[in-house]
C-alpha cells in the first residue's frame, strides 16, 4: 500500500509541477529577514511558512500541507507517513525491519529519480530539527512537459511515530533567492507532544 502512496505521489508531483511554467518574471533577491512566517498546525506538527503562501490542495493528494505562491514560483509539501507500515512495506521489500532516515531517504529518491531526470544531487546533510534527527539534501531536476529544471529541497525527520518529508521547490533560476527561506520552513518543524 505504501509503495503505491509513494508512487502517487511522485506522479501526482510531476504532474502538479506544471503550474512552475507560470510566469518567468524576475522578482528581486529575498532573504529570510524579508519574509514573514506564521506557524501552521496540522494534526500531530507544526511547521513555519511564509505568509504570502496560500494553502492548496493541488500539489499532491498525499500530502497533509500543501503551501504555494504561484507568483514567486516556490511551492512546500509535508508528507508523513506512519513509522510502522513503513517499516512494514521495508520487510515486504527484504530492506529488513531496521528504520533509519538514511534509507528513508535513499527510497524516496529513488522513487523521485523515476518520475524525474536529476542533474544534480548534494551530499546529505545530517542534522537534528526540534530534537529529531532529520536529513536533508537538494536535488536539481528535468521533469516532463517543464521548460526550466527545477531546484527541491527535501527534508527527512524521524518523528516520534511518523516519518516525515518537507520538501520544497521552485524554478532552478531561483533557487539561490529561495533557499534560505525554504531552509527555514524545515528547520521550523516540530512534532506536537
Amino acid at each position: 500500500m505504501k509503495i503505491k502512496i509513494v508512487l502517487l505521489l511522485t506522479a501526482s508531483l510531476a504532474l502538479s509541477l506544471s503550474s512552475c511554467m507560470d510566469g518567468k518574471k524576475k522578482t528581486p533577491e529575498s532573504t529570510t529577514s524579508q519574509v514573514e512566517f506564521h506557524k501552521i498546525v496540522v494534526d500531530d506538527y507544526e511547521i513555519g511558512i511564509p505568509k504570502d503562501m496560500q494553502q492548496t490542495t493541488g500539489l499532491n493528494n498525499d500530502a497533509s500541507l500543501q503551501r504555494q505562491n504561484i507568483h514567486k514560483e516556490i511551492y512546500t509539501i509535508v508528507i508523513d507517513e506512519p513509522k510502522k507500515e513503513f517499516i512494514t512495506v521495508l520487510n515486504e521489500l527484504d530492506y529488513g525491519d531496521e528504520f533509519n532516515i538514511a534509507l528513508y531517504r535513499d527510497i524516496q529518491l529513488k522513487r523521485l529519480a523515476e518520475r524525474m531526470q536529476i542533474t544534480y544531487q548534494s551530499e546529505s546533510t545530517p542534522m537534528t530539527i526540534s530534537g529529531l534527527e532529520a536529513e536533508a539534501i537538494e536535488i536539481d531536476a528535468k521533469v516532463d512537459n517543464i521548460g526550466e529544471e527545477l531546484s527541491y529541497f527535501l527534508t527527512f525527520i524521524d518523528g516520534k511515530s511518523k516519518i516525515h518529508m518537507v520538501m520544497s521547490w521552485t524554478l532552478k533560476s531561483k533557487k539561490k533567492e529561495h533557499k534560505k527561506t525554504f531552509e527555514t520552513i524545515a528547520q521550523s518543524f516540530t512534532v506536537k507532544d
